[in-house]
């Protein structure tokens, strides 16, 4: 009884997978037979979806950085960061972007390898065998349940970790690269706001020292001293200088005045360079890369200041939400993969693409509808998901009565006709 998986004529070739067996009379020899067939398809299935979905995690990932490097390159350049080290906070990064990488990744390679084996009329010799289609739900769902996995951790640990690493690298580079960027006779930027100018520098000690400071535009300052350190306190997360014998002007809305001191210690945050980083780069670090336990800090805080948590209830149910999308995903990917088409990979790439464009859309549309309560904040958070399943039932309901689909029928030749140009 052989079983070969591929064209009839070529025995070793990577054809369709045609299920070709021989019943000797024998009941249970066959049936071992079919289900040693359905282990074999169901394992190719889901090597070839890891494959396209890697190519996917590559693909979607370059173009989450792309739209954002030249704008990091420019912010590396402007704050005298080492480009090694800018590329390991761009790595940092990643996270942040997987989470939405990695359910997409998976619907691209769940469409790609049904779309092809839909074209190579595989899933016809399967039916034709007397195997249901849908028996390839359950690679499908293994798929999806590692994606989800892999996304909800990313979601629970990794992006906060991501982010509070960053926020430590950026600091060490920057303690690093604080002192030798100050020169003599030069106007040097501590932060976008405090703008330092130093007469002369001996090792540690600055001597001849101009500090403008304008972080509260109700309080601007300008120090004079004639010598002073700076000084990085990594446990407090604060960069310091220390300033004596000097005078400091202050302009208020009082007035202006004028005070003498002996010793001036002004300190400032990382949060500020951090800042200027997510400003150049269109990077934000908002609720969603908080962690559980500081999402909920926040949402406590806002309710005692009596402001609106509705966004933050949004993101709290996002997070479930989202780790949970590549089911919702895989199951439409596979709806569109059964569907009769010829489009073969191609079609597969833009039906993942239009997919990928319909569940932002949801996205975004769940939020506003949350935030203009019209949906409670779970319902704008898991609005994506649910259409998506609503939309695979429909759809599945087609394919077993054979019905056409009119969008589907007109994407595949538009397909075609481009193929064939």
């Amino acid at each position: 009884m052989p079983v070969h998986f591929g064209n009839p004529q070529e025995k070793n070739g990577r054809g369709s997978l045609l299920c070709l067996w021989r019943n000797h009379g024998d009941p249970r020899g066959f049936q071992g037979l079919f289900s040693r067939a359905e282990m074999i398809i169901e394992r190719t299935v889901i090597t070839e979806t890891f494959q396209y979905g890697l190519l996917g995690i590559g693909a979607f990932s370059f173009a989450f950085i792309g739209g954002k490097l030249f704008k990091f390159s420019e912010m590396l350049v402007e704050k005298g960061i080492p480009f090694l080290s800018g590329m390991v906070v761009l790595l940092l990064m990643m996270p942040s972007f997987l989470v939405y990488v990695i359910p997409m990744s998976a619907l691209l390679g769940i469409l790609v390898t049904l779309s092809r084996m839909n074209a190579d009329k595989e899933l016809l010799a399967l039916k034709t065998s007397g195997m249901s289609p849908l028996r390839l739900l359950k690679p499908v769902l293994l798929v999806s349940a590692f994606a989800s996995s892999l996304t909800l951790f990313l979601t629970l640990y990794g992006v906060p970790w991501a982010v509070r690493t960053t926020q430590d690298f950026l600091f060490e580079t920057a303690k690093k690269g604080l002192v030798p960027k100050i020169k003599e006779k030069a106007f040097i930027p501590l932060t976008p706001k405090v703008m330092l100018y130093v007469q002369k520098i001996e090792e540690n000690d600055l001597k001849g020292i101009l500090l403008f400071d304008q972080r509260d535009p109700e309080k601007v300052a300008v120090l004079l001293a004639e010598r002073g350190r700076i000084f990085a306190d990594k446990t407090n997360l604060t960069f310091s200088i220390e300033l004596k014998k000097g005078e400091a002007h202050l302009r208020e809305k009082k007035g202006y005045s004028v005070l003498q001191f002996e010793r001036y210690a002004l300190s400032f945050s990382p949060s500020e360079i951090i800042e200027e980083v997510r400003k150049k780069s269109k990077i934000k670090l908002l609720e969603k890369e908080m962690s559980f336990k500081e999402l909920r800090e926040k949402i406590r805080e806002r309710l005692k200041e009596g402001k609106d948590i509705t966004p933050q209830l949004v993101e709290l149910h996002l997070k479930w939400a989202i780790p949970f999308s590549p089911f919702a995903l895989g199951l439409l990917g596979l709806c569109l993969g059964l569907y009769r088409t010829r489009g073969g990979k191609a079609l597969g790439f833009v039906l993942s693409t239009l997919t990928v464009v319909l569940y932002y859309g949801l996205y975004c549309l769940g939020k506003a509808l949350s935030a203009a309560l019209i949906l409670p904040p779970w319902g704008g958070a898991w609005l994506p998901n649910l259409s998506l399943f609503v939309l695979s039932f429909w759809l599945l309901g087609k394919i077993e009565r054979e019905r056409p689909v009119v969008l589907l029928d007109l994407l595949e030749k538009g397909v075609e006709a481009l193929k064939g140009r």
